[in-house]
């Protein structure tokens, strides 16, 4: 989870939030895992082997998918705000202008 999409979701709310690198997502961070890709395949076979019964493992993905799903919302909210921030910016782009000469904008005409 947070070693794939959770990096996709790093990245919508370094976006989102207008975040520099490493500020405001450390929980995305991993930086004692040297190798994700070989962790992630040892952390998967070690939960194929926990000996737990199909009910509990289907709770466990339930609650994972609950979880991510949350998570998806969450960040659609953050990428609809970035949107809309950028929406607003075009549209004063677009619809203002700069008199020579002056620092104030003026309403196009």
């Amino acid at each position: 989870g947070d070693l794939s999409g959770g990096q996709i979701l790093k990245k919508i709310a370094q976006r989102g939030m207008n975040l520099s690198d490493g500020q405001g997502t450390a929980f995305y961070e991993f930086k004692q895992i040297p190798d994700e890709k070989g962790f992630k395949g040892k952390y998967r076979q070690a939960m194929d082997e926990l000996p737990i019964d199909d009910a509990t493992a289907d709770r466990i993905v339930e609650e994972a998918n609950a979880a991510f799903g949350m998570n998806m919302k969450m960040f659609q909210e953050l990428e609809g705000n970035l949107i809309k921030a950028i929406g607003i910016m075009l549209y004063n782009t677009l619809t203002r202008r700069r008199v020579r000469g002056s620092t104030e904008l003026a309403t196009a005409e």
